[in-house]
Protein backbone atom coordinates (compact mmCIF):
# COMPACT_ATOMS: atom_id res chain seq x y z
CA UNK A 1 0.00 0.00 0.00
CA UNK A 2 1.13 3.57 -0.70
CA UNK A 3 1.08 6.03 2.20
CA UNK A 4 2.48 9.40 3.16
CA UNK A 5 5.66 8.96 5.16
CA UNK A 6 4.67 10.01 8.64
CA UNK A 7 6.68 8.31 11.38
CA UNK A 8 5.51 8.60 14.99
CA UNK A 9 8.12 10.30 17.15
CA UNK A 10 6.90 8.31 20.17
CA UNK A 11 6.55 4.70 19.01
CA UNK A 12 8.11 4.84 15.54
CA UNK A 13 5.11 3.42 13.69
CA UNK A 14 3.90 4.72 10.32
CA UNK A 15 0.50 6.29 9.63
CA UNK A 16 -1.51 3.55 7.89
CA UNK A 17 -5.18 4.56 8.21
CA UNK A 18 -6.84 7.14 5.99
CA UNK A 19 -7.61 10.47 7.67
CA UNK A 20 -9.46 13.71 6.97
CA UNK A 21 -8.15 16.01 9.71
CA UNK A 22 -5.05 18.17 9.17
CA UNK A 23 -3.73 16.80 12.46
CA UNK A 24 -2.13 13.41 11.90
CA UNK A 25 -2.57 10.91 14.75
CA UNK A 26 -0.60 7.69 15.15
CA UNK A 27 -2.74 4.59 14.55
CA UNK A 28 -0.66 2.58 17.02
CA UNK A 29 -0.28 4.77 20.10
CA UNK A 30 -2.69 7.70 19.62
CA UNK A 31 0.10 10.31 19.69
CA UNK A 32 -0.31 13.44 17.56
CA UNK A 33 2.40 13.13 14.91
CA UNK A 34 2.25 16.10 12.58
CA UNK A 35 0.11 18.57 10.64
CA UNK A 36 -0.73 17.76 7.02
CA UNK A 37 -1.09 20.91 4.92
CA UNK A 38 -2.65 19.01 2.00
CA UNK A 39 -5.41 17.55 4.20
CA UNK A 40 -6.14 21.02 5.58
CA UNK A 41 -6.36 22.39 2.05
CA UNK A 42 -8.85 19.68 1.07
CA UNK A 43 -11.02 20.65 4.05
CA UNK A 44 -10.80 24.33 3.12
CA UNK A 45 -11.71 23.69 -0.53
CA UNK A 46 -14.36 21.07 0.13
CA UNK A 47 -17.18 23.48 -0.69
CA UNK A 48 -16.98 27.06 -1.95
CA UNK A 49 -20.31 27.82 -0.31
CA UNK A 50 -19.10 26.42 3.00
CA UNK A 51 -15.86 28.40 2.84
CA UNK A 52 -17.64 31.63 1.87
CA UNK A 53 -20.02 31.27 4.80
CA UNK A 54 -17.04 31.01 7.13
CA UNK A 55 -15.38 34.07 5.60
CA UNK A 56 -18.57 36.12 5.94
CA UNK A 57 -18.97 35.13 9.59
CA UNK A 58 -15.29 35.75 10.27
CA UNK A 59 -15.62 39.29 8.94
CA UNK A 60 -18.55 39.89 11.30
CA UNK A 61 -16.58 38.60 14.29
CA UNK A 62 -13.54 40.67 13.35
CA UNK A 63 -15.65 43.83 12.99
CA UNK A 64 -17.25 43.31 16.41
CA UNK A 65 -13.93 42.43 18.02
CA UNK A 66 -12.28 45.56 16.62
CA UNK A 67 -15.11 47.67 18.04
CA UNK A 68 -14.80 46.12 21.50
CA UNK A 69 -11.02 46.54 21.43
CA UNK A 70 -11.42 50.23 20.58
CA UNK A 71 -13.96 50.60 23.42
CA UNK A 72 -11.50 48.78 25.74
CA UNK A 73 -14.31 46.37 26.63
CA UNK A 74 -12.29 43.25 27.40
CA UNK A 75 -15.20 41.09 28.55
CA UNK A 76 -17.23 41.80 25.41
CA UNK A 77 -14.12 41.14 23.31
CA UNK A 78 -13.49 37.83 25.10
CA UNK A 79 -17.13 36.77 24.61
CA UNK A 80 -16.92 37.60 20.89
CA UNK A 81 -13.74 35.53 20.61
CA UNK A 82 -15.37 32.62 22.43
CA UNK A 83 -18.29 32.71 19.98
CA UNK A 84 -15.88 32.94 17.04
CA UNK A 85 -13.80 29.93 18.03
CA UNK A 86 -16.90 27.91 18.84
CA UNK A 87 -18.25 28.77 15.38
CA UNK A 88 -14.88 28.01 13.75
CA UNK A 89 -14.57 24.51 15.18
CA UNK A 90 -18.26 23.77 14.63
CA UNK A 91 -17.98 24.91 11.01
CA UNK A 92 -14.64 23.14 10.50
CA UNK A 93 -14.63 20.23 12.98
CA UNK A 94 -11.73 18.73 11.02
CA UNK A 95 -9.48 21.53 12.34
CA UNK A 96 -10.22 20.69 15.98
CA UNK A 97 -7.17 18.98 17.53
CA UNK A 98 -7.92 15.25 17.91
CA UNK A 99 -7.03 15.36 21.61
CA UNK A 100 -10.16 17.43 22.32
CA UNK A 101 -13.45 15.54 22.56
CA UNK A 102 -16.75 17.35 22.82
CA UNK A 103 -17.86 18.23 26.34
CA UNK A 104 -16.00 19.88 29.21
CA UNK A 105 -12.55 19.63 27.62
CA UNK A 106 -13.85 21.33 24.48
CA UNK A 107 -15.28 24.20 26.55
CA UNK A 108 -11.97 24.58 28.40
CA UNK A 109 -10.12 24.72 25.10
CA UNK A 110 -12.45 27.33 23.57
CA UNK A 111 -12.31 29.40 26.77
CA UNK A 112 -8.50 29.29 26.70
CA UNK A 113 -8.49 30.38 23.06
CA UNK A 114 -10.78 33.33 23.85
CA UNK A 115 -8.77 34.33 26.93
CA UNK A 116 -5.56 34.08 24.94
CA UNK A 117 -6.83 36.49 22.30
CA UNK A 118 -8.17 38.92 24.92
CA UNK A 119 -4.92 38.84 26.90
CA UNK A 120 -2.94 39.38 23.71
CA UNK A 121 -4.94 42.48 22.78
CA UNK A 122 -5.50 44.06 26.20
CA UNK A 123 -2.34 43.09 28.09
CA UNK A 124 0.14 44.22 25.44
CA UNK A 125 -0.32 47.91 24.63
CA UNK A 126 2.64 47.84 22.23
CA UNK A 127 1.48 47.22 18.68
CA UNK A 128 4.92 47.38 17.07
CA UNK A 129 4.90 43.80 15.75
CA UNK A 130 1.31 44.13 14.53
CA UNK A 131 2.21 47.36 12.76
CA UNK A 132 5.24 45.68 11.18
CA UNK A 133 3.09 42.82 9.92
CA UNK A 134 0.46 45.21 8.55
CA UNK A 135 3.21 47.13 6.76
CA UNK A 136 4.79 43.96 5.34
CA UNK A 137 1.38 42.79 4.15
CA UNK A 138 0.81 46.17 2.50
CA UNK A 139 4.22 45.96 0.82
CA UNK A 140 3.48 42.68 -0.97
CA UNK A 141 4.38 42.95 -4.65
CA UNK A 142 2.42 41.20 -7.39
CA UNK A 143 2.99 40.29 -11.03
CA UNK A 144 1.14 38.58 -13.85
CA UNK A 145 2.12 35.20 -15.27
CA UNK A 146 0.09 33.07 -17.68
CA UNK A 147 -3.01 35.05 -16.89
CA UNK A 148 -2.63 34.60 -13.12
CA UNK A 149 -1.82 37.13 -10.43
CA UNK A 150 1.15 35.94 -8.36
CA UNK A 151 2.99 37.43 -5.40
CA UNK A 152 6.72 38.12 -5.59
CA UNK A 153 8.46 35.60 -3.34
CA UNK A 154 10.88 38.07 -1.76
CA UNK A 155 8.06 40.31 -0.51
CA UNK A 156 6.10 37.24 0.66
CA UNK A 157 9.05 35.92 2.68
CA UNK A 158 9.53 39.32 4.33
CA UNK A 159 5.89 39.22 5.40
CA UNK A 160 6.26 35.65 6.68
CA UNK A 161 9.36 36.53 8.74
CA UNK A 162 7.39 39.24 10.55
CA UNK A 163 4.40 36.89 10.88
CA UNK A 164 6.54 34.24 12.59
CA UNK A 165 7.98 36.81 15.01
CA UNK A 166 4.44 37.99 15.77
CA UNK A 167 3.29 34.42 16.45
CA UNK A 168 6.31 33.71 18.64
CA UNK A 169 5.54 36.76 20.80
CA UNK A 170 1.88 35.78 21.02
CA UNK A 171 2.74 32.22 22.03
CA UNK A 172 4.66 33.46 25.06
CA UNK A 173 1.37 34.69 26.54
CA UNK A 174 0.11 31.13 26.38
CA UNK A 175 2.99 28.71 26.71
CA UNK A 176 4.81 30.62 29.46
CA UNK A 177 1.64 30.97 31.56
CA UNK A 178 0.30 28.15 33.82
CA UNK A 179 -3.18 29.61 33.26
CA UNK A 180 -3.16 27.95 29.84
CA UNK A 181 -2.17 24.45 30.91
CA UNK A 182 -4.96 23.03 28.74
CA UNK A 183 -3.12 24.33 25.66
CA UNK A 184 0.08 22.54 26.67
CA UNK A 185 -1.90 19.31 27.00
CA UNK A 186 -3.97 19.37 23.83
CA UNK A 187 -2.08 21.63 21.42
CA UNK A 188 1.69 21.92 22.12
CA UNK A 189 3.46 24.98 20.73
CA UNK A 190 5.13 23.14 17.82
CA UNK A 191 1.75 21.94 16.55
CA UNK A 192 0.11 25.31 17.11
CA UNK A 193 2.79 26.98 14.98
CA UNK A 194 2.68 24.35 12.26
CA UNK A 195 -1.10 24.57 12.04
CA UNK A 196 -0.85 28.33 11.62
CA UNK A 197 1.79 27.86 8.91
CA UNK A 198 -0.50 25.34 7.24
CA UNK A 199 -3.35 27.85 7.28
CA UNK A 200 -1.08 30.52 5.80
CA UNK A 201 -0.03 28.08 3.09
CA UNK A 202 -3.66 27.29 2.24
CA UNK A 203 -4.25 30.97 1.54
CA UNK A 204 -1.01 31.93 -0.22
CA UNK A 205 0.25 28.88 -2.14
CA UNK A 206 -2.14 29.65 -5.06
CA UNK A 207 -0.38 33.05 -5.37
CA UNK A 208 3.14 31.58 -5.57
CA UNK A 209 4.68 30.06 -8.68
CA UNK A 210 5.36 26.32 -8.47
CA UNK A 211 9.06 26.69 -7.66
CA UNK A 212 8.50 29.12 -4.80
CA UNK A 213 5.50 27.20 -3.49
CA UNK A 214 7.66 24.07 -3.30
CA UNK A 215 10.45 26.01 -1.57
CA UNK A 216 8.07 27.41 1.04
CA UNK A 217 6.40 24.06 1.76
CA UNK A 218 9.77 22.31 1.99
CA UNK A 219 11.29 24.97 4.27
CA UNK A 220 8.47 24.63 6.80
CA UNK A 221 8.20 20.82 6.50
CA UNK A 222 4.72 20.97 5.00
CA UNK A 223 5.61 18.52 2.22
CA UNK A 224 5.59 14.75 2.64
CA UNK A 225 6.95 11.97 0.49
CA UNK A 226 5.03 8.81 -0.36
CA UNK A 227 6.32 5.30 0.31
CA UNK A 228 5.16 1.73 -0.26
CA UNK A 229 4.66 -0.50 2.79
CA UNK A 230 3.09 -3.88 3.32
CA UNK A 231 -0.60 -3.72 4.18
CA UNK A 232 -0.79 -4.21 7.98
CA UNK A 233 -2.99 -6.83 9.56
CA UNK A 234 -6.03 -5.30 11.25
CA UNK A 235 -8.54 -6.00 13.96
CA UNK A 236 -12.01 -4.54 14.40
CA UNK A 237 -12.95 -2.93 17.70
CA UNK A 238 -15.97 -1.00 18.93
CA UNK A 239 -15.46 2.49 20.35
CA UNK A 240 -16.15 2.49 24.08
CA UNK A 241 -17.98 5.82 23.82
CA UNK A 242 -19.97 6.08 20.56
CA UNK A 243 -20.04 2.31 19.77
CA UNK A 244 -18.88 2.84 16.18
CA UNK A 245 -16.83 0.10 14.52
CA UNK A 246 -13.14 0.94 14.12
CA UNK A 247 -10.46 -0.78 12.02
CA UNK A 248 -7.24 -0.88 14.02
CA UNK A 249 -3.82 -2.19 12.93
CA UNK A 250 -2.77 -5.24 14.90
CA UNK A 251 -0.38 -4.31 17.71
CA UNK A 252 -1.93 -0.91 18.39
CA UNK A 253 -1.96 0.35 21.98
CA UNK A 254 -4.44 3.22 21.77
CA UNK A 255 -6.67 4.79 19.16
CA UNK A 256 -8.66 7.99 19.02
CA UNK A 257 -12.09 7.38 17.53
CA UNK A 258 -12.50 9.33 14.28
CA UNK A 259 -16.21 9.74 15.02
CA UNK A 260 -16.33 11.02 18.62
CA UNK A 261 -12.63 11.63 19.52
CA UNK A 262 -12.77 9.23 22.48
CA UNK A 263 -9.39 7.70 23.32
CA UNK A 264 -9.74 3.91 23.40
CA UNK A 265 -7.11 2.01 25.39
CA UNK A 266 -6.46 -1.28 23.57
CA UNK A 267 -3.67 -2.72 25.68
CA UNK A 268 -1.47 -1.67 28.59
CA UNK A 269 1.26 -4.32 28.43
CA UNK A 270 3.97 -5.65 26.13
CA UNK A 271 5.62 -9.08 26.19
CA UNK A 272 9.36 -9.59 26.40
CA UNK A 273 10.77 -11.31 23.31
CA UNK A 274 13.47 -12.96 25.47
CA UNK A 275 11.83 -14.24 28.66
CA UNK A 276 8.16 -13.88 27.73
CA UNK A 277 7.34 -11.76 30.78
CA UNK A 278 4.39 -9.39 30.45
CA UNK A 279 5.56 -5.83 31.13
CA UNK A 280 3.12 -3.13 32.19
CA UNK A 281 3.62 0.05 30.18
CA UNK A 282 4.46 3.06 32.36
CA UNK A 283 2.41 6.25 31.93
CA UNK A 284 5.18 7.97 29.97
CA UNK A 285 6.50 5.07 27.94
CA UNK A 286 8.66 5.65 24.87
CA UNK A 287 9.64 3.67 21.79
CA UNK A 288 12.09 1.45 23.72
CA UNK A 289 11.87 0.05 27.26
CA UNK A 290 13.71 -2.55 29.34
CA UNK A 291 12.03 -5.76 30.48
CA UNK A 292 11.54 -5.58 34.25
CA UNK A 293 12.47 -9.28 34.58
CA UNK A 294 15.54 -9.82 32.36
CA UNK A 295 16.50 -6.32 31.27
CA UNK A 296 16.15 -7.03 27.54
CA UNK A 297 15.53 -3.85 25.54
CA UNK A 298 12.09 -4.05 23.96
CA UNK A 299 10.51 -2.11 21.14
CA UNK A 300 6.96 -1.34 22.27
CA UNK A 301 5.46 -1.08 18.76
CA UNK A 302 6.99 -3.18 15.99
CA UNK A 303 5.78 -1.85 12.58
CA UNK A 304 8.37 0.68 11.40
CA UNK A 305 9.58 2.25 8.19
CA UNK A 306 12.60 0.51 6.81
Amino acid sequence: MKIKKFSCHRCGAPKVNAYKNPYVVCDYCGEMIDVDYAAGLEVWNHSEEHTNKYLQMKQKFETNSARYAKQKNKEAYRKEQYDYWDFYYTHYPEYLPPSIPKGEKYKLFITAAADMMADSVFSNPSTEKNDQYTKAYGNLEYYQKNGKTLVKYESFIKMMDVYLELQSDGFRIVYDNPKYQIMHEVLPEEFQLKMKLSQIAQVWIPYLDDQHADAFLTKHKLKHEYVEIEEPQRINVVCEDCKKDLSIPTGALRCICEHCRHENILRKTTHCINCGNENTLPDNWSMMMDCVTCGTELRVVQPLFG
